[in-house]
């Protein structure tokens, strides 16, 4: 036996081999996707880790190649080619313990042959290496609680380190640490398995304790992975009722930009960047200038960074609470320019630019009126139709705001002359208003609202821009701010203004803002929700590839191979099932794998979802898939044979022996 496991693992090397060399059943290259290849280039030069997107994992494993070998991607492939080649010999261990040495004979073939992570260890992709992490990890506990009057200590700290470290590759395992302290406490029901729990939760947290703090220290929030959670649960919202397998065909999706410029980062300082383009000479002095709706005093700001080519970036203090900023650029030039100052907008104090701190992902953060906006537009709307009390009238007034139409137009960035023309009709009913634009899009506001913009519905191309534009309504009521520099000074005002872009204070505040866009989703129709994740909880292990470029990758002969793929997934599937039934009679041992899997589901089934996610439990599974391949050749061959009827009936009969002993 020991010699086919062998031979399955090389098999697998063989396998992994050729998709890299030869022939791959996927659409990437070797440097595969999620921009891996460029973190591990920037990290193996000595730069820190440039996003939060991704956990760090895979983008050190392949920088340490970078670093000790130089740009050559074929070799991390090989290395993770090569330990992926252990899978087999993994999953034999582990059945062993589980079943018994046939089964886990059986199972190692099965991985060996058929495994996913083969074709995933050919592209630089974190599934092979982190399914050999976790395989590990189990392995280690397994041998643990086998030995557990040895002291294993070690073993369970090995355990919880492996496990940590395979979160930082797929982040959804972070939990795992926990579920495996679970299993120990409620198999040994002692004060010693509460201290193995322990171990097992203590060196796991070590492990991500310098992820965790260097988050924290860039964004004063608690990370232990990555940010990807928040928008994978919003696409996991997205796929429900007729959307099921195809979540850009849901209207909602037009929520993901955002109606305002805003953070919901309160403890931390805002990171405001501008460029300057005069490459004839640069200013002696520039400041950002702001204030807030808290304290109206203007201060001046000096840059905290010049780069090359004239970007500028400042910090404003963390406002610690819910506040609107209103900041300006002002830069001072020789005396030989005209004017010596010049303000960006020109308007500088009377028409600043306004950023909101806000936790209100969804609402109108607009308190003070500063801005025309979607919800000016709404309110325009409702006024005209059910006379609703309308808020700030008379800023809108003096900015020549006098209906929906104007607002439509304004923010479509029309000409006053041709507002007329932007909404071709304003229809009522007692239940909503309807704003029909030129080019057929439309906007419907319900009368219910409850002053979200997620009750508003788009369809078509232009209206969902009302959503996301905005103009101040101070500078569009100011003169001044339509007056025009010589062309010699134009390039004195600021371009490129960009706020809170940097990448730990973009991807926080967007993880939050998925989030709330999911949670809302999830409260509207919650059933909808919850079938999607039934749904999906089954649809996980199954490859389901589809025509339309926004449900699945395309590539040459992915039809084909999506069939196949389907075919063998489902194939796997049903075998799984019947193995478990047959596990269950034959009294084996299987509550931690059947966990180890089902926690899978749980964690994947609420977001978006792929087979490939399941990847790293792929072995467990063929464990089960063996059983019942063991279990089927096993009654087969003890069927007891049938006589043919022809025979019976062909045989001489048997008379009865009479004594012949008589008279």
């Amino acid at each position: 036996m020991p010699r086919i496991v062998y031979a399955a693992c090389a098999v697998t090397l063989a396998l992994g081999m050729f998709f890299m060399f030869v022939w791959a059943p996927h659409p990437w290259g070797w440097e595969g996707f999620d921009n891996y290849h460029q973190l591990a280039l920037a990290i193996a030069h000595g730069q820190p880790f440039p996003t939060m997107e991704v956990p760090w994992g895979y983008a050190y494993f392949l920088a340490m190649f970078y670093r000790a070998f130089g740009d050559h991607p074929v070799v991390p492939l090989l290395a993770q080619v090569a330990l992926n080649s252990l899978v087999p010999l993994l999953t034999f261990v582990l059945a062993r313990e589980w079943f018994d040495a046939r089964i886990a004979t059986v199972a190692a073939v099965l991985a060996g042959l058929f495994s996913f992570n083969t074709v995933y260890a050919s592209t630089q992709s974190s599934d092979a290496v982190c399914t050999v992490l976790y395989l590990l990890a189990i392995w280690a506990f397994v041998s643990a609680e086998r030995n557990v009057s040895r002291r294993p200590w070690l073993q369970y700290a090995i355990t919880g380190a492996l496990v940590g470290i395979a979160s930082q590759f797929r982040p959804n395992l972070i939990l795992v640490p926990i579920l495996l302290a679970t299993y120990a406490v409620w198999r040994g029901r002692s004060r010693r398995s509460l201290a193995h729990a322990g171990v097992v939760l203590g060196s796991s947290a070590l492990v991500l304790m310098p992820w965790v703090v260097r988050n924290y220290q860039l964004t004063r929030t608690i990370l232990p992975t990555s940010v990807h959670g928040g928008v994978q649960l919003w696409y996991g919202t997205l796929q429900v009722g007729p959307y099921l397998n195809d979540r850009s065909a849901n209207p909602r999706k037009v929520f993901e930009s955002p109606a305002f410029d805003y953070t919901s980062l309160s403890d931390v300082p805002i990171v405001v960047t501008a460029q300057q383009w005069c490459d004839f000479e640069r200013p002696e002095r520039v400041w950002l200038v702001y204030a807030t709706d808290h304290d109206r005093t203007e201060r001046r700001l000096p840059p905290v960074r010049v780069e090359s080519r004239g970007r500028y970036t400042f910090e404003i203090p963390p406002p610690h609470e819910n506040a609107v900023v209103y900041y300006y650029f002002v830069a001072s030039w020789n005396p030989r320019f005209t004017p010596r100052e010049i303000a960006t907008p020109l308007g500088g104090g009377r028409t600043p630019f306004v950023y909101v701190v806000s936790d209100d992902h969804l609402g109108d953060l607009d308190v003070h009126g500063d801005l025309l906006d979607i919800f000016d537009v709404v309110r325009l709307a409702r006024h005209g139709a059910w006379h609703e009390p309308l808020p700030f009238a008379d800023a809108m007034a003096r900015a020549g705001i006098r209906d929906e139409r104007d607002a439509a137009a304004a923010l479509i960035g029309v000409p006053s002359s041709m507002h007329a023309s932007v909404v071709s009709s304003v229809e009522q009913t007692d239940g909503a208003v309807r704003l029909v634009l030129a080019d057929g899009s439309s906007l419907t506001i319900p009368r219910r609202w409850h002053e979200s913009v997620t009750d508003l519905t788009f369809t078509g191309d232009l209206a969902p821009t009302l959503m996301y534009s905005r103009v101040s309504l101070r500078a569009l009521a100011d003169a001044t701010t339509r007056e025009e520099l010589p062309p010699a000074l134009r390039c004195a005002q600021f371009h490129d203004v960009a706020v809170n872009d940097v990448f730990y204070r973009r991807e926080p505040q967007m993880m939050r803002r998925y989030s709330a866009l999911a949670f809302d989703n999830i409260r509207r129709d919650p059933t909808a929700f919850v079938l999607a994740c039934v749904y999906r909880a089954v649809r996980v292990f199954v490859v389901w590839g589809s025509d339309r470029p926004s449900a699945a990758q395309q590539f040459s002969a992915s039809r084909r191979i999506y069939m196949a793929a389907t075919a063998a997934s489902l194939l796997i599937a049903g075998l799984f099932i019947a193995g478990i039934g047959t596990a269950w009679k034959d009294h084996r041992a299987i509550a931690l794998p059947l966990a180890l899997i089902a926690y899978i589901q749980m964690t994947l089934a609420p977001v978006l979802t792929n087979m490939r996610y399941t990847v790293t439990i792929q072995p467990l599974l063929f464990m089960f898939v063996a059983a019942a391949l063991e279990r089927a050749v096993r009654t087969r061959r003890q069927r007891p044979a049938v006589t043919p009827p022809a025979l019976v009936h062909s045989a001489p009969a048997q008379s009865p022996t009479r004594d012949r002993s008589g008279p």
